[in-house]
């Protein structure tokens, strides 16, 4: 196994928005400060050596794509200008939504292979206050926030990310299949699924009856698109689930039938933290 979870973090992102603030910048601004004072803290356990060894700081998201394809916000608007904070986000990536953080971390340590650790952020926050995000019959309600990845690196292995799209039109059952297919060789993974509502849930615990999951956190957090596997992660990390090393399948599912896994090792030293609502 070569992915070990260092450290893990979010934070609820729920009042930023333009109706309340003067314009895009401001409010990225703001969102900006979160991302900086996020990555800080989970480099707080790595050297100054290791942490400027981190070249790429990847930023992934669903829904955030509008003002950076119209030119209102570049990357630069999302890196305060304060030193020593974190690391610089380097690079945007909205194409594969929810998956995209695999895709992301996949490209990466492929064309990285010495990498001794790698960073990403997955962000979705409704910043122009748009009705569909709040609540959609796809995953019912929407959850906000900025969650922030320290994965180290210890003998990486193609196999320990997957990234693909599923080839019908039944999208999640299709999903669910590559997951049992994947897991069933392993009596020692546990799986982190997306958050979703009952009645899509209820794909999940007929397909993969029988298989160690995390439980669904639906009810508290609402579907968080792109974080919803390392949010359970972190959520169960905050309650001290994680006595001894467990390894686990993070996973997630886009509308447009994207999907990615990780397979990570996390142990008691895994750190993580979950803050209040920005």
């Amino acid at each position: 196994m070569s992915l070990y979870l260092k450290s893990a973090a979010f934070t609820p992102i729920e009042n930023i928005n333009i109706i309340r603030n003067v314009n895009l910048q401001y409010a990225f601004a703001q969102i900006g400060k979160i991302i900086s004072d996020q990555s800080h803290r989970v480099l707080e356990g790595i050297s100054l050596e290791s942490k400027n060894k981190i070249s790429r700081h990847f930023l992934c998201s669903t829904m955030i794509e509008l003002p950076f394809t119209t030119g209102a916000i570049t990357v630069r608007d999302l890196n305060p200008v304060e030193k020593g904070r974190g690391v610089p986000v380097t690079s945007f990536i909205n194409t594969y939504e929810c998956a995209s953080w695999g895709y992301s971390l996949r490209y990466y340590l492929k064309q990285n292979p010495g990498a001794r650790y790698v960073m990403v952020s997955i962000l979705d926050a409704n910043v122009l206050d748009l009705s569909f995000w709040q609540r959609n019959e796809n995953w019912g309600k929407s959850g906000f926030g900025l969650c922030t990845l320290l994965l180290e690196v210890e003998s990486f292995q193609s196999s320990d990310i997957s990234a693909g799209c599923t080839v019908t039109y039944n999208t999640t059952p299709e999903f669910a299949t590559i997951i049992r297919k994947m897991a069933s060789s392993r009596e020692d993974l546990t799986l982190s699924l997306p958050f979703f509502p009952e009645n899509i849930r209820q794909i999940f615990t007929k397909l993969l009856k029988g298989f160690d999951q995390l439980p669904d956190l639906h009810d508290r957090w609402g579907h968080c698109f792109g974080s919803d596997p390392w949010l359970n992660i972190i959520q169960h990390g905050v309650d001290g689930r994680f006595d001894r090393r467990e390894k686990l399948l993070a996973c997630s599912i886009a509308l447009n039938g994207y999907y990615c896994t990780a397979e990570v090792n996390i142990d008691r030293d895994s750190v993580f933290y979950l803050a209040e609502a920005a």
